[in-house]
């Protein structure tokens, strides 16, 4: 009776060996099924916080792109103006140059008759083209001279100046008659700037000079309004001084009277 007892204690205290899990996942005890639980859900969470980042990331992509893109335009417009600024400064200082005047100046023209400075010795003067020759105006050299002075931004020179040009460019001038035109008065903050290209348009076929930043040559002229118009003879006095445009007809009587 002991012995059977003493065995069945023994039966009793035998090592407890697991069934397998009722869910039939194939392997012992519910302890390694919880294991494989959590090995899933960390490794479900790990997925997801992988996505997560993933999306942020894809999210976060369009934002920098469109930053990029901003940042480009912003430097590219700003290199744009800064061009376009100092093309302005170089155009507008283009427009006028250094001049020198030799003789006195004629009295500004008021439009009286008889005009007082009629029979009277024209100023030389040496000024540049808008390409920067070296051009000078030396009255008394045996050729008559026709000096048109011109700004930019009148109205009255805007319509001249294209109707001399197409004159000059189908007609000759008389012998011994010389053409020249004075830009002045250059602002670059009105219309039709700069002159250099306005002449360039109309195919102005004459000399062509720029004046002073402070309008020397037109000063020492006499003008008073444009577009303005001096003659002067091969003897180098001055024989008409007009202000206003000039149709065909009375441009054509003015060279016939500068002619020699």
């Amino acid at each position: 009776m002991y012995l059977n007892i003493h065995i069945l204690t023994i039966v009793v205290e035998r090592p407890f060996v697991p069934e397998r899990c009722g869910c039939d996942c194939g392997r012992y005890g519910h302890a390694t099924m919880s294991n494989r639980v959590k090995a899933s859900s960390s490794r479900s969470k790990s997925s997801a916080a992988g996505a997560a980042s993933a999306r942020a990331a894809s999210s976060r992509r369009p934002i920098i792109i469109v930053v990029l893109a901003v940042v480009a335009l912003v430097v590219a417009v700003s290199l744009l103006a800064a061009r376009d600024a100092d093309r302005d400064d170089s155009s507008s200082s283009a427009q006028v140059a250094d001049v020198s005047i030799q003789g006195a100046a004629l009295p500004i023209f008021e439009g009286a008759q008889p005009d007082p400075a009629l029979r009277t010795a024209a100023p030389a003067f040496a000024a540049t083209s808008f390409a920067g020759a070296e051009l000078s105006m030396q009255p008394g050299d045996g050729t008559a001279k026709v000096i048109g002075f011109f700004a930019h931004w009148c109205p009255h020179c805007q319509r001249e100046l294209p109707r001399l040009a197409d004159w000059l460019n189908n007609n000759p001038l008389p012998d011994g008659v010389e053409v020249l035109a004075v830009s002045t008065s250059a602002d670059a903050g009105r219309g039709n700037h700069p002159p250099s290209e306005w002449f360039e348009s109309v195919q102005w076929p004459a000399a062509v000079v720029r004046d002073s930043a402070n309008n020397e040559i037109a000063a020492a002229y006499g003008l008073r309004g444009f577009p303005y118009t001096v003659a002067v003879d091969a003897d180098g006095s001055v024989v008409a001084r007009i202000s206003g445009e000039l149709d065909d007809e009375r441009w054509e009587s003015l060279l016939q009277l500068v002619a020699p």
